[in-house]
């Protein structure tokens, strides 16, 4: 504990408290982080129809072995904790293993068959052991060098085993499904919330090159000198961060939860931006002005995400 009482893991800035693992992942790791996690993780799930992809092919996966083995999964960037626990519930005859930068502070026990460890996958992940899935959510802004976090993946992955990675993709899409593209503030319409995203995505670029390759994911996983992946497949989904006229049952449910998700989310950028040589007084205006925008529903506009599955080549030991 540090002499305010927090974990020595953590760094309190601004009143947030932020990991000391790693200069990349400048969103927080504290309580409020977490609640808005929480609300993400149900938003995507809604919309992602369950915890995988469907087609992914995870759920053959996972299913009780004749031979009495059990499937790992790694869950890496595991945040609260909530993805793998909702996992480990599903498939009890399944080992998960979350995975993080900062403490797991749970709300209860885990399930038995669910473990956290913090440490940092740019570090490697062999010392973890061998596992069937591995899945990271909304980590790739820390990872330094997309081919080698690719690689040790494959290199901890059972032949036969999945790879899955879920994004946001940067900049909104309008109420028609639409990118908002490059905006002046006088533009109609013009989007608050995106332009704090175009900012945010660069201020990160910035403190890691390697986020500018974030919509070359699929070719860079396709073009592994090593030719470790049998298929790279993928997926993308809109979810409303709010309530948007003639949208379906999910998407009214995945809205509802997004918006909770995000409605605090522009003043999580501030530290980062500051950081990153902004002017305070404008990362205010900025920030201000898209939770303004979000508390009262100015300016409708769609989440992307894109999910991409590689499967590891080889048969798996436990067919």
């Amino acid at each position: 504990m540090d002499h305010d009482g927090n974990p020595g893991n953590l760094r309190e800035v601004e009143g947030r408290l932020f990991n000391t693992m790693s200069e990349r992942y400048m969103l927080p790791a504290d309580a409020p982080e977490h609640k808005r996690l929480d609300f993400q993780h149900q938003a995507v799930i809604t919309m992602l129809g369950g915890l995988f992809p469907r087609n992914a092919g995870v759920e053959d996966i996972l299913a009780p072995r004749s031979n009495g083995s059990r499937p790992r999964v790694l869950d890496i960037g595991t945040g609260t904790g909530a993805w793998a626990v909702d996992v480990a519930i599903q498939y009890p005859y399944a080992e998960v293993v979350g995975l993080d930068l900062a403490p797991v502070k749970l709300g209860s026990t885990p399930p038995a068959n669910c473990t956290f460890i913090q440490g940092d996958a740019n570090a490697g992940m062999r010392s973890y052991g061998q596992f069937d899935v591995v899945h990271a959510r909304a980590v790739l802004q820390g990872v330094k060098d997309y081919a080698a976090f690719f690689k040790d993946i494959s290199e901890v992955l059972n032949a036969g085993g999945v790879f899955l990675t879920l994004e946001v993709e940067i900049g909104m899409y309008n109420e028609s499904k639409v990118p908002f593209g490059i905006q002046q503030e006088d533009d109609p319409n013009f989007c608050w919330t995106h332009k704090t995203t175009l900012l945010y995505a660069e201020a990160t670029t910035k403190r890691n090159p390697s986020f500018a390759l974030l919509p070359e994911v699929p070719q860079i996983l396709k073009n592994d000198p090593e030719k470790s992946w049998a298929t790279v497949e993928g997926t993308s989904f809109l979810i409303p961060a709010g309530p948007i006229e003639n949208t379906s049952s999910e998407e009214r449910v995945a809205g509802d939860l997004m918006y909770n998700s995000i409605r605090d989310g522009p003043r999580l950028l501030r530290v980062l931006l500051v950081a990153s040589g902004y002017d305070p007084e404008d990362v205010h205006r900025w920030t201000e002005n898209a939770v303004d925008e979000i508390a009262n529903w100015r300016v409708k506009f769609w989440i992307k995400w894109n999910a991409i599955w590689a499967i590891k080549k080889g048969t798996s030991s436990s067919e």
